[in-house]
């Protein structure tokens, strides 16, 4: 099952949630751990600007909304279908199914993913009502005004290609017009649809499209792109895609588009993909994420089309925020005393990440987690303690030496518990293979059970000696 199916947005709360409980956890560190050291866990967490900053992100974010245009046929509810993933917009292969303007907005249970808003096609010759004059085009002009779009997407077809001139000029004046209004450029992203109809049309497949199709799709696309350019319409991007997508009921029944109609709210919903021949629709997404200024919009975009990489973005974000808390901590010259201070740092990763992953994972439960990667009784990371904090002693002898060691293993060693947590708890490995992956485990089958640690005491005790050798 896919992050997004599985709620994502509920884990990213979830992991902000339990970054709002930290300070609740520090009141209850034990009172035989030094005022200092807690001070410092509390410093080191809730003083960290990069990590409130994150955390902030998550709920500053809003639906980005999404303006279709392009003439009837062109495949704009198709395409709204595609990018969702999921049967969203009415589509007909016989009829304009757009009258006026239909608004969308592409669910995952309650929450709104995107607003996009599909409009009459252009350059229609009835007016847009009965008892109005308007035509398609003033129409648009009227709804592009009030719906203040993040970013317009310009749909062309790849086989039909009559009056695309016709159609660009139109849509500057539109995007001139918005500049007016609203002091501010209009991005547009141009789809050039229908791609699979390409000859030679038989291929519906896109991992079986033949070279000689791809080149002529290229060829259009370019075409579309240098007309466009030769106007003056500044487009943020010319994309080639296919938005055909085949539908069955939930009993695996195949249902033709004109029958979709004829179906309850419900059954629409239950609709799956017999034949996916989408393509370059990924490509789109990371077009329109690129287009969006807005910051809020641009995240919720994001959101609404990779939800996957956002929380795995967010752990990694994390991962570099902490290792970088750790490192400075350790810097601090005094053996041992500091030890609890990562302790609790790398576990509250933990359970951040485990949070990402849908568990309500707490200390406790973290902390087991760092035990399990050293193996029985912790071995492996008692040896992972000694490393860090035998060094300081060198202290003794070259003052600093000793801790920019510490900060190296700190740092490095954080990191990897961090990743460590990511393949655990949201890649979905076993601990066995995390302990392999990860040269935490001391089988056979790894060469060096503690190579990325001694790679860390290697890098660090270089960097020493430049210093010394500077001296």
């Amino acid at each position: 099952m896919s992050v997004k199916d599985e709620q994502a947005e509920q884990r990213l709360l979830q992991m902000k949630d339990f970054y709002l409980k930290i300070e609740n956890l520090i009141d209850q560190i034990p009172d035989s751990i030094p005022p200092s050291v807690v001070k410092k866990i509390s410093n080191a967490l809730l003083g960290d600007k990069n990590l409130r900053e994150l955390m902030d992100s998550i709920d500053q974010q809003r639906p980005p909304r999404i303006f279709l245009i392009g003439r009837t046929g062109v495949g704009k509810s198709s395409l709204i279908n595609a990018l969702s993933g999921s049967y969203t917009a009415l589509v007909s292969d016989t009829r304009s199914c757009t009258r006026g303007a239909e608004a969308y907005q592409v669910k995952e249970g309650d929450r709104v993913l995107m607003e996009i808003l599909d409009t009459r096609g252009t350059a229609e010759s009835k007016p847009a009502a009965l008892d109005s004059e308007k035509t398609a085009e003033d129409q648009l002009r009227e709804q592009i005004a009030e719906f203040t779009p993040d970013v317009a997407v310009f749909m062309l077809n790849c086989v039909h290609r009559d009056d695309v001139n016709e159609d660009i000029a139109f849509l500057k004046s539109v995007a001139d017009e918005y500049v007016d209004l609203n002091k501010t450029r209009l991005p547009i992203v141009t789809v050039v649809n229908k791609c699979d109809e390409m000859a030679p049309s038989r291929y519906k497949d896109p991992a079986g499209y033949p070279k000689q199709k791809v080149e002529k799709i290229r060829e259009v696309v370019d075409n579309y792109r240098q007309m466009i350019e030769d106007q003056g319409l500044k487009a943020e991007d010319v994309i080639g895609v296919s938005a055909l997508i085949d539908w069955q009921t939930a009993d695996g029944e195949e249902i033709d588009a004109e029958a979709i109609s004829e179906l309850t709210l419900e059954e629409i919903a239950a609709l799956q993909p017999a034949f996916d021949g989408r393509w370059h629709i990924d490509e789109l997404k990371d077009a329109l994420i690129g287009a969006i200024s807005d910051v809020e919009a641009k995240r919720g975009m994001r959101m609404a089309v990779r939800l996957d990489e956002v929380i795995h973005q967010a752990a990694s974000g994390m991962i570099k925020i902490f290792s970088g808390i750790a490192s400075t901590v350790a810097l601090t010259p005094i053996p041992i005393a500091d030890m609890y201070v990562l302790w609790i740092l790398q576990a509250i990763l933990v359970a951040m990440i485990a949070a990402l992953s849908g568990r309500d994972l707490t200390i406790d439960s973290a902390k087991e987690f760092l035990l399990s990667l050293g193996g029985v009784a912790g071995a492996g990371y008692g040896f992972r303690m000694i490393a860090h904090e035998a060094p300081k002693l060198l202290n003794n002898v070259f003052p600093g030496a000793g801790s920019v060691i510490s900060s190296g293993v700190a740092g490095y060693g954080t990191e990897l518990i961090g990743r460590a947590a990511v393949s655990y708890y949201l890649d979905g490995q076993t601990m066995k293979e995390v302990r392999r992956s990860y040269n935490f485990s001391g089988g056979r089958s790894v060469k060096n059970p503690f190579g990325s640690l001694n790679k860390a005491l290697k890098d660090s005790a270089r960097s020493i000696t430049r210093k010394l050798n500077k001296k």
